[in-house]
């Protein structure tokens, strides 16, 4: 019987592409392969909450146990596949797309976003690697600071997605300034066009990159239907 995670995956990415899997195969995973034709979660809170505590137990596994880092580092990456994969899925459902997700840009996106998302995770754990060789070190705030961000990033995943799902809607970009608000979105602040237009520039709130405050996801605005719906999170 098959049941290796990286298996899985590889079936799991052809069944995404559209690609036929003979029944034979799928007969060999006894059923651990879902070939995302619907949400595998209900909530982007559900998926928050289950990345939260994979990438607290895998850092603190490290930490107070030690041994191979490639363990522990194997294991945040596999949460990272799993949520974001979900994630992305629940996205563009939400956006009115069907699963399995049939289109190029779409799959090429989470595609270059979880292999961008799998370096920083490498990096995270040199850093790891380093700080575990202090003495005193308060791994437990670094830990809750780091699951945070990292978990963050999931709010990205999802508006990719949902954004993607529905390219030609009419959105207007909008929503409470918070604290601070930068240049680019006192501009955009009103700015009515096809989501399309936005994707392609990199303003969608809150992690767009061509947003001065787009880094770290901190923009406290978003991308609202005719009827003022928000629907980016």
């Amino acid at each position: 019987m098959i049941t290796h995670p990286a298996v899985q995956k590889a079936i799991n990415y052809l069944n995404r592409r559209g690609y036929s899997i003979p029944e034979e195969i799928l007969e060999t995973v006894n059923g651990n392969v879902s070939t995302r034709a619907t949400k595998q979660i209900e909530s982007i809170d559900q998926a928050n909450a289950a990345y939260h505590d994979a990438i607290s137990e895998s850092l603190t596994g490290y930490f107070e146990e030690g041994g191979n880092v490639s363990s522990y580092k194997n294991e945040f990456k596999r949460a990272t596949l799993d949520n974001f994969y979900d994630v992305f899925d629940l996205g563009w459902a939400d956006g009115g797309g069907e699963l399995p997700i049939d289109d190029d840009d779409a799959n090429s996106w989470i595609e270059a976003r979880v292999n961008q998302e799998l370096g920083f995770i490498d990096g995270l754990f040199q850093e790891a690697k380093e700080l575990r060789k202090e003495e005193d070190f308060d791994y437990f705030s670094w830990i809750v600071a780091r699951a945070d961000g990292y978990t963050r990033t999931l709010t990205e995943v999802y508006n990719a997605a949902t954004l993607r799902a529905q390219t030609d809607k009419m959105v207007t970009f909008d929503g409470d300034d918070g604290e601070e608000s930068c240049a680019d979105c006192q501009k955009l602040k009103g700015v009515r066009h096809k989501i399309s237009w936005f994707v392609k520039r990199n303003f969608v709130p809150p992690f767009g990159s061509g947003l001065q405050c787009g880094s770290g996801g901190h923009c406290h605005h978003g991308l609202f239907d005719d009827s003022g719906e928000q629907i980016t999170i």
